[in-house]
């Protein structure tokens, strides 16, 4: 979804990424600290992902 754009009944919305701009910023390789927002994850076994699989969530660095 983005949210600066419209869905069905939801009206565009740019002040989530305004937030995010504020907010929430991370270092990305050596573009300094820019805003981002997202599921990070690393691989840790390879393979296939399916419907039901267990998930272990961790806090991040």
């Amino acid at each position: 979804m983005v949210p600066t754009l419209g869905h069905v009944d939801l009206r565009p919305d740019v002040s989530l990424m305004r937030t995010i701009s504020r907010e929430h910023r991370i270092p990305v390789f050596d573009l300094g600290r820019l805003a981002c927002l997202g599921v990070y994850l690393d691989v840790l076994e390879p393979g296939m992902v399916r419907t039901g699989d267990p998930v272990t969530r961790q806090e991040g660095p």
